[in-house]
């Protein structure tokens, strides 16, 4: 199972690394269905399909049903980015389910139910690190926990969506990562128990420095990340803006356009300081969303400029001063 995770966070590293190239490069002649298939959200006009339809040559006395096949597919694989909650609501109860599971393990002093070993006998050998705890593992769940769980609420309360899409793609990997990621967390904490042998309890209990450092950089990320939505949020709110996109302003948004993007990549590293940077899964993970959110940013970026002649020009795409 692990090494099926590991393939595929590898695997979307790589296609981000790819969409950032395509937006950096910006190369003449590149199919318009590439940009298509990495946008979502305000950037994404839900026209994947046109563009595929029309990248083929095909005979005009067929276009009216191909027109007719592109409406149909549409439907099925351009979905509302309201959709964002099901995913959330699948990591929400995952990762409560991992959380009563480490608990568990905690109680009863590591004495697994044979299917949840079963389920992560194969993680183990290739994932364990010298000394992994029961107890750091389930902090670093609490917090995952408490982190899909507020995007869960603000996908239903405080996000307005707008009419905003993204493709079958974005909704697929939307899963995998949650999916991903819960697992990871649970093998983090499997460890423990298969090396029990090997491991002193004073090691395992003892909070170091970085478990402070990265337990305050998620509550900073945490806090700062719902501002940032619930200001996206209030910019809609107006009914004569309900249907359009405003340049958002102040607090973060000063220095970068995508300060929501920055924030998930603190989170994600400061569960990568709790979990230890030499646990090679989570800190392909936090690769990934790195990655990801770099070539999200630049798209936002471009979008943005497109978008509003009064675009600062000194805010950058994700890290202040920088880029």
């Amino acid at each position: 199972m692990i090494n099926i995770i590991v393939v595929m966070f590898s695997f979307l590293c790589v296609t981000a690394i790819f969409g950032i190239f395509l937006q950096m490069v910006n190369m003449k002649g590149t199919p318009k269905i590439m940009y298509d298939l990495y946008s979502h959200g305000k950037s994404c006009e839900g026209k994947l399909f046109s563009t595929l339809i029309s990248a083929v040559l095909v005979p005009k006395r067929y276009i009216n049903y191909l027109y007719h096949i592109k409406v149909s597919l549409s439907c099925v694989f351009i979905f509302s980015i309201s959709w964002f909650f099901h995913f959330y609501l699948f990591s929400t109860i995952y990762t409560f389910i991992i959380l009563i599971v480490i608990v568990w393990m905690i109680l009863t002093k590591n004495q697994l139910p044979i299917f949840i070993t079963m389920y992560i006998s194969s993680l183990s050998a290739h994932s364990c690190i010298n000394i992994a705890s029961p107890e750091i593992s389930l902090l670093a769940a609490t917090l995952f926990l408490l982190q899909v769980s507020r995007r869960m609420y603000e996908s239903m309360y405080v996000t307005i969506f707008l009419d905003s899409k993204m493709n079958l793609g974005h909704y697929i990997v939307g899963y995998l990562h949650y999916w991903g990621c819960g697992t990871i967390l649970l093998s983090y904490a499997a460890c423990q128990s298969i090396q029990e042998n090997h491991m002193h309890e004073q090691a395992r209990n003892e909070i170091c420095l970085q478990h402070v450092i990265g337990t305050v950089l998620f509550i900073i990320a945490f806090h700062q990340q719902h501002i940032v939505h619930v200001t996206l949020a209030n910019l809609r709110k107006n009914p004569h803006s309900m249907q359009k996109h405003s340049l958002p302003q102040g607090g973060l948004f000063n220095y970068v356009s995508c300060p929501n993007f920055l924030c998930e990549i603190i989170i994600y590293l400061a569960i990568n300081l709790l979990l230890g940077v030499d646990y090679y899964p989570w800190t392909l993970i936090t690769f990934w969303v790195l990655t990801n959110q770099i070539m999200n940013a630049t798209i936002s970026q471009k979008w943005y400029k497109s978008k509003f002649k009064e675009f600062p020009p000194t805010r950058k795409a994700l890290i202040p001063f920088v880029y």
